[in-house]
């Protein structure tokens, strides 16, 4: 199973919206993933496990795993497409 983070520095209520939007679409698409969801300004590691990250807002934190820009789930225009490039990251 991939392991999906969403980090946000917007609302409790964007980052939730992001986290369930990716995962029914991961699960319409047949994919296995586990999407979770954290403050940007909280994370300062990306536990091992991790696949990707969608980043709503700027990262303060540095790594080698595939980072997609989530501005799409903030404008609510091309969520799908973010979705998609995320799909080829894992």
């Amino acid at each position: 199973m991939k392991k999906i983070l969403v980090v946000a520095g917007t609302s409790d209520n964007k980052r939730n919206f992001a986290v369930n939007y990716i995962s029914e679409f991961m699960q319409n698409k047949g994919m296995d993933v586990e999407v979770a969801g954290e403050s940007i300004y909280d994370v300062t590691e990306i536990a091992a496990d991790i696949s990707a990250i969608v980043a709503i807002g700027q990262p303060q934190f540095h790594t080698t795993v595939p980072i997609i820009d989530g501005t799409p789930f903030i404008t609510k225009f091309n969520m799908d497409s973010c979705c998609q490039q995320l799909m080829e990251q894992l």
